[in-house]
């Protein structure tokens, strides 16, 4: 059996907590979160077939190549149902569809499924904070009662932090393979934490009120 540092267990396991409460207000989520609540399932699933499960580097690397595309399409479409804009919703539609034929095209030349996948992941992760801005943007300035009782600040906000603050580890994994296991773990550790707290932020935004006002 692999064995990984407590923080990885704790970073993969805090997300049955948003999933959990997700699943007991379900009745009462608009159709944003319930997307999430699927994202979230569908991950951890994933991301326990790939640490417990998944046998062979190449086809370990071809299956992060997946998780990526997938996790943008979940991801911007939960920013597309918030937003209040006809023209900004057909302006992230357009950012799926580009991002699916860009992934293809990448695949089949500068960065296969046999490769890393450093480009793919930071693009999307790119795309998916300034979508995340625009829309938390548009919500704080339509607010008529505080923010921090709307679910989807705190979604949104779960967002930017995790996935800007973890630019900088995806873009740079092929030159962490150079260095020591120790650095490597110290590196990723900023990975687990920002997500117990991506984590920690879900569950506050499915235990918010599922109204917008």
């Amino acid at each position: 059996m692999l064995h990984y540092p407590f923080l990885t267990y704790l970073s993969l396991y805090t997300v049955i907590i948003p999933i959990g409460v997700g699943i007991s207000r379900i009745k009462i989520l608009d159709r944003g979160m319930n997307i999430l609540l699927l994202y979230l399932i569908s991950a951890f699933a994933a991301d326990n077939y790939l640490i417990w499960f998944s046998r062979g580097y190449q086809f370990t690397l071809g299956l992060h190549h997946i998780y990526y595309l997938v996790e943008y399409i979940f991801i911007m479409s939960i920013i597309i149902v918030w937003q209040q804009s006809v023209k900004m919703k057909r302006l992230f539609y357009a950012l799926i569809i580009l991002f699916i034929l860009f992934w293809i095209i990448a695949k089949f030349t500068f960065e296969p499924l046999s490769g890393l996948y450093s480009v793919i992941a930071s693009t999307s992760q790119v795309l998916l904070v300034i979508g995340a801005e625009l829309t938390l943007f548009v919500i704080v300035e339509n607010r008529m009662q505080p923010v921090i009782s709307d679910y989807r600040f705190w979604v949104l906000l779960s967002f930017i932090l995790y996935y800007a603050g973890t630019l900088l580890v995806v873009t740079s994994r092929g030159i962490f393979v150079q260095y020591s296991i120790d650095t490597i773990v110290l590196i990723t550790s900023i990975d687990w934490s920002l997500k117990i707290i991506f984590n920690i932020l879900l569950t506050i935004g499915f235990l918010c009120p599922q109204t917008q006002t």
